[in-house]
């Protein structure tokens, strides 16, 4: 009986200090916030969808099956994101400021610790030097599954992407992470996608969320059409979203705006565009995500991602919001003609 107590205590003690090999577990606390709700997704696909943090007296706990090193990535109230590695087996202890959540810090392991020095370095660096800087910790860190997200998050999900850079440092990665299957998605990512202007429309067999097919041809029927990517977390892609279809609103047929929702979660994009009165734009959301067909289709990788289309061809993509306008303010200029 003895002996049996003793296991029992030593199994209860090694429970209460982490959890068991195939689940990882963060645990946190934050100050200024006594209760709330955040999102949890996984970019590299090894979770579906998204999933959610319960915030009760400002501490949370978070539990996910892990059976290989994997990226989650919180959504806080604002829209921040916080990037999180997990492991198998491991787990980690959050600690910030609901006020200053870029402050945040996550320990608990390496590649954590190692984010927690990136985003200090950055804390107050302009766009040139954290870019400089994240190709400095990829070319420093090819091994870290840090890599993987900060080449996605700088170099291919953004306004500007820079598919060469990305594509030189996936190569470092590969070299020493050549059996993370994520590295291959980030190829496929990169592989033929330059944002290269005058561009013939891709083949698009979709349908929206009233079950209306949506194709190249749709692409075509005004003289300027603008295809967005937008989620309803991401607070820029929703406010470019509706400031394109208020803008479309006001054009008199000469503008269309088709808008493909990122979220797993087709009621809460039909929600979101009921409550920001988005009623000028065709919506697609196939609740998968990046693995979306109109996402892929029309070769889109950022979030906020746009394609500006003039008289049925690819006139610019990537665009952010202020060159966007610009652009649609000199073909307004131009009167452009029906195709």
């Amino acid at each position: 009986m003895k002996h049996l107590y003793i296991l029992i205590l030593a199994v209860l003690t090694l429970a209460s200090c982490g959890t068991d090999s195939r689940h990882f577990k963060l645990e946190g606390r934050l100050l200024n916030l006594n209760q709330g709700e955040f999102y949890v997704y996984c970019p590299d696909g090894a979770m579906r969808g998204l999933d959610t943090i319960k915030v009760q007296a400002g501490r949370f706990s978070y539990t996910t099956e892990c059976d290989a090193p994997k990226t989650l990535v919180i959504v806080f109230p604002n829209y921040t994101e916080q990037p999180v590695f997990a492991q198998p087996g491991k787990s980690v202890d959050i600690k910030g400021d609901a006020s200053h959540l870029k402050e945040m810090t996550v320990k608990g392991t390496k590649d954590n610790e190692l984010m927690n020095k990136f985003r200090e370095q950055i804390h107050s660096a302009s766009p040139p030097e954290v870019l400089k800087a994240a190709r400095q910790f990829v070319t420093d860190h090819p091994e870290s599954i840090v890599s993987t997200y900060l080449v996605r998050r700088y170099f291919i999900e953004t306004e500007t992407p820079d598919f060469a850079t990305a594509s030189r440092l996936i190569k470092d990665i590969s070299a020493k992470q050549p059996d993370n299957g994520y590295v291959g998605q980030l190829k496929a990512m990169v592989k033929g996608r330059v944002p290269a202007a005058g561009g013939a429309l891709p083949k698009l067999n979709a349908r929206d969320i009233n079950g209306k097919a949506v194709t190249t041809a749709t692409l075509k029927k005004t003289p300027i059409t603008v295809v967005m990517a937008w989620s309803t977390w991401n607070y820029n892609s929703l406010s470019m979203l509706r400031q394109m279809s208020q803008r479309a609103k006001s054009s008199e047929g000469r503008m269309s705006v088709i808008g493909i929702c990122l979220d797993p979660s087709l009621y809460k994009c039909r929600t979101t565009i009921k409550s920001n009165d988005i009623t000028d734009a065709t919506i697609i959301c196939d609740s998968k995500m990046v693995d979306g067909t109109a996402y892929n289709q029309l070769a889109m990788v950022a979030l906020p991602d746009n394609i500006l289309i003039v008289n049925g061809r690819i006139k610019e993509r990537s665009l952010t919001m202020s060159n966007l306008i610009e652009e649609l303010n000199k073909l307004d200029k131009q009167g452009t003609q029906s195709p």
